[in-house]
């Protein structure tokens, strides 16, 4: 009997640990409001003085652009520009400010906002999935 016991103990503690293990391997999707308004409006203002000089919004409004970055995580999205721009001083701006910049895209992509900022511990657990559309920000 207690042999019994032991083995649907032990096959218990098996599966909770795998459906913990689950639990945590699970990723959010950007489709889910992983960003603020307010953080979209942070990253336009920063967009405007540190990317506006080579760039125009319009190249990131593109759905294209987005499915580009399909199946790849916010953190590989966020550090791909961080190591690139500005393209004359990489990894010149603030990490935030990066975040912010990203978050500003999924606005202009028709990505929806949530209640809460993007944070920088959290960018790994995060795929960038569509549909992606216009953020209705014609500007």
């Amino acid at each position: 009997m207690r042999k019994v016991l032991f083995m649907i103990l032990v096959s218990v503690s098996v599966l909770l640990v795998a459906l913990a293990t689950t639990a945590q391997d699970e990723k959010q999707s950007v489709q889910s409001g992983v960003y603020s308004e307010e953080q979209a409006a942070r990253g336009e203002k920063t967009f405007s003085e540190a990317c506006l000089v080579c760039h125009q919004p319009e190249e990131f409004r593109q759905g294209n652009y987005m499915e580009g970055w399909s199946g790849q995580t916010v953190g590989d999205f966020v550090g791909f520009i961080r190591s690139t721009m500005p393209e004359d001083n990489p990894g010149r701006l603030k990490r935030r400010e990066y975040i912010d910049i990203v978050s500003f895209f999924f606005q202009q992509n028709g990505l929806p906002a949530g209640d809460a900022d993007l944070e920088r511990d959290a960018l790994g657990d995060i795929v960038i999935e569509g549909p992606f559309g216009t953020g209705g920000n014609d500007r």
